[in-house]
């Protein structure tokens, strides 16, 4: 994976085709704190969530981007990519799925959740801390 330091942030690594959304990100005042390669359950085939269990990195298909103010989930494309964005503030809590199993974690949002797969376990562990540590009132 071809990965750069663009988009004036400072330690954190962004892939090659990430660029186009983390200029847009930090000029709308977002601060990156961590991009994974990751996909949503409800947006993938089986085969996708395949890739990404196995752990594929040659065939990431879409990133969890997280921000000081948000989580985007992106899928790069050629011309543009696709974001969902969650504010951080809606995010009630992060569980894992089946505790380290298939690198999963459920995000939920009141009564609704989505399920992430992330295609590295470490990356879903720092996420899940950090979403924990936004949640118990220390990281803002």
């Amino acid at each position: 994976m071809t990965e750069t330091k663009e988009a004036g942030v400072i330690g954190i690594d962004v892939p090659k085709k990430l660029n186009r959304t983390a200029k847009k990100l930090a000029a709308a005042g977002e601060k990156l704190v961590q991009i994974a390669p990751a996909i949503l359950q409800s947006k993938a085939s089986e085969q996708m969530l395949a890739i990404a269990r196995m752990g594929m990195l040659d065939k990431v298909l879409g990133y969890l981007v997280t921000t000081d103010k948000n989580v985007h989930f992106v899928r790069p494309g050629i011309a543009w990519d696709s974001v969902q964005t969650v504010p951080l503030d809606v995010i009630d809590d992060v569980v894992y799925e089946n505790e380290f199993h298939n690198n999963t974690l459920k995000i939920k949002v009141g009564e609704k959740a989505e399920k992430i797969i992330f295609y590295d376990d470490m990356d879903g562990i720092r996420f899940y801390h950090y979403i924990k540590h936004i949640k118990s009132g220390s990281g803002r």
